[in-house]
């Protein structure tokens, strides 16, 4: 009995450990994607203010 007690903690700490590094994984992974569609969200919007501005620009130019 008291075998199988110590067998189930030794199970208990390998799943621990085999899901804490999973997870640390997986957050890695999300932070990464994360990272990458923040850029393209920024690019993005970069592109359209620039683009305004320069329709802006364009507009005052002819109004000149």
């Amino acid at each position: 009995m008291e075998n199988a007690r110590i067998l189930e903690e030794r199970l208990k700490r390998i799943i621990r450990e085999v899901s804490n590094q999973t997870g640390n994984e997986i957050k890695q992974n999300l932070l990464s994607d994360l990272e990458k569609e923040v850029a393209t969200i920024v690019r993005q919007n970069s592109h359209q203010e620039i683009t305004r501005f320069l329709t802006l620009l364009k507009g005052a130019i002819h109004q000149i």
